[in-house]
């Protein structure tokens, strides 16, 4: 496999800095799907583009020759979309070609050893708002998929990273405008009734699981001092280790959005992004995973060391919840700064951050053959998924 990667090295290296240095955001990443897409279609890929209702989303597949039709598919999930302002901060150029590489030694082993299986890439787009993966999973997209795995990059490995359950709201209200100092008992005071349901919100952070995160932003809330609001926009995210808190919170959080319309007299609109689930960690593949980055040169701090951080949302979680599935982190030893900085941007273009994501996508694809090659093992990920 070693000597597979180094002949692909230059090329994904070079896909890698293509998408870095064209940074596209959610949904129009045209270039990156593109590249990536193409890349596995001269590769012996099956592709098919503009899927489940997003254009910048495709599938890659490629199944062993002979092989059944119940043979056994591994996914990996790919991501491309940038950050506005600070383009690839996240290092989602780096998540493109891990799944990519994973894919390609994945196929090549399969080839050189007589194995049979499933191999399915996942361009997903718009991991950072509205979630490309949940509309591949509503469009049933990974029926018949029995693992999907994926990386991300940081300053760290962890295989055990917890990520929250996320729900985002955008909250608007809509009163009455006044003169402020001739006339304010004419008006209907918007901003009153976001700053209501900012500070109720606020409040209810004393009931709450010391897990549980809730923040807010008034992004909108009148022009001049003198005039009462007409209109203010509040911008919620509540975040829960795990959904069924989040589903608890979430009426709890409503009723404050109603609660400030009637104290001020205005009228409401929600508008609800889709859930982002927890990343529900199978307990068999982050074990396997972790081996192969240990045996790599990889350290790794305590499973308890690792699980007392949460790292923020991503729509990886939605996958866990329908297939066994991990999403570990790779250290790119970007020591200037951490994800969503400047200096993250410029670390995940160096060839430090490039080697790291290689050694990552081996890991995935020595994961992958376990579960391919070993029965008991892929049985124990079949049924800690279940009880989950």
């Amino acid at each position: 496999m070693d000597q597979f990667l180094a002949s692909e090295n230059e090329s994904l290296r070079a896909l890698s800095l293509a998408i870095h240095g064209n940074p596209e955001l959610s949904g129009a990443e045209h270039q990156a799907s593109v590249l990536l897409a193409d890349h596995l279609a001269k590769h012996g890929f099956s592709v098919s583009r503009n899927v489940c209702g997003m254009e910048t989303a495709f599938v890659a597949e490629w199944v062993s020759d002979n092989a059944a039709d119940d043979v056994v598919t591994v996914a990996f999930l790919s991501e491309y979309d940038a950050l506005p302002g600070i383009g690839h901060a996240c290092g989602h150029n780096l998540i493109a070609i891990s799944g990519v590489a994973a894919a390609l030694s994945l196929k090549n082993h399969i080839q050189s050893n007589n194995l049979n299986a499933r191999i399915k890439l996942f361009g997903t787009p718009a991991e950072e708002t509205w979630g490309g993966k949940i509309n591949f999973i509503n469009a049933g997209a990974f029926k018949g998929v029995d693992v999907a795995m994926m990386v991300h990059p940081g300053n760290v490995n962890v295989t055990w990273a917890k990520y929250l359950a996320l729900s985002q709201v955008l909250v608007q209200y809509h009163g009455k405008s006044a003169h402020a100092a001739s006339n304010p008992w004419e008006g209907t005071n918007a901003l009153d009734a976001s700053v209501q349901a900012y500070n109720a919100m606020s409040m209810l952070r004393q009931q709450m699981l010391p897990s549980t995160r809730i923040h807010a932003v008034i992004k909108k809330g009148g022009e001049a001092a003198n005039v009462i609001p007409d209109f203010s926009l509040t911008e919620f995210m509540m975040r829960t280790e795990k959904l069924a808190t989040l589903h608890d919170l979430i009426p709890k959080m409503d009723a404050i959005f109603q609660a400030a319309a009637d104290a001020t007299g205005c009228t409401l609109s929600v508008s609800k992004d889709p859930i982002f689930e927890d990343v529900v960690i199978n307990p068999a593949l982050a074990e396997r995973f972790e081996a192969y980055a240990r045996e790599g040169g990889c350290t790794f701090a305590s499973k308890e060391v690792q699980m007392a951080k949460s790292y923020g949302s991503t729509d990886m979680g939605n996958v866990t919840h329908v297939v066994p599935g991990i999403h570990p982190v790779f250290d790119i030893e970007c020591t200037a700064g951490d994800i969503h900085t400047n200096e993250f941007r410029e670390g995940a273009c160096s060839e430090t951050a490039h080697k790291a994501t290689i050694r990552a996508a081996k890991c995935l694809s020595l994961t992958a053959i376990d579960f391919i090659s070993d029965p008991e093992f892929r049985k124990r990920v079949v049924d800690e998924f279940a009880n989950k």
